[in-house]
């Protein structure tokens, strides 16, 4: 199986049968087996950014539907071009390559004191320093940097 992964600090996996369901919904006359790696990613991006918060659960690794498993295998293709997103497209069938470390660049973790959330914010907004919690509604001050 072709799965596309996408790291963007929670970590998507979209499996080539929910791709291909996706693809004919679409009724695009080019074949999906004709795609390119390039565009087998960019449908998966399609599908991510059209999807509801309840049809992503299915895609979050470590989730109650994808395992690590179908995020391990060769990897095919990936597209590194943009900071904050990882994309890459892994052949499951194949052995499993030694992984590198996985970082998005150009975000700042913020922990909530109050209820032990953890949210990521871009390098822009990295000047303020007091933060409402999206999770609990609590405000607090950061320093951290």
């Amino acid at each position: 199986m072709k799965n596309v992964v996408i790291h963007q600090i929670v970590t998507w996996i979209f499996t080539e049968d929910q791709l291909r369901a996706y693809w004919k919904k679409q009724k695009k006359n080019l074949p999906f087996s004709g795609l390119t790696d390039r565009q087998y990613m960019k449908l998966a991006e399609e599908m991510l950014e059209h999807s509801s918060h309840s049809q992503l659960e299915q895609h979050v690794l470590g989730g109650r539907w994808r395992t690590k498993d179908e995020a391990e295998g060769n990897v095919i293709a990936e597209d590194e071009s943009r900071d904050d997103i990882h994309v890459e497209i892994i052949d499951t069938n194949a052995p499993a390559e030694p992984r590198r470390r996985m970082l998005i660049d150009r975000v700042r973790e913020i922990p909530c004191p109050h209820c032990s959330f953890t949210f990521y914010v871009r390098e822009a907004a990295s000047e303020r320093s007091d933060w409402t919690c999206p999770a609990c509604g609590s405000g607090f001050h950061n320093m951290t940097t």
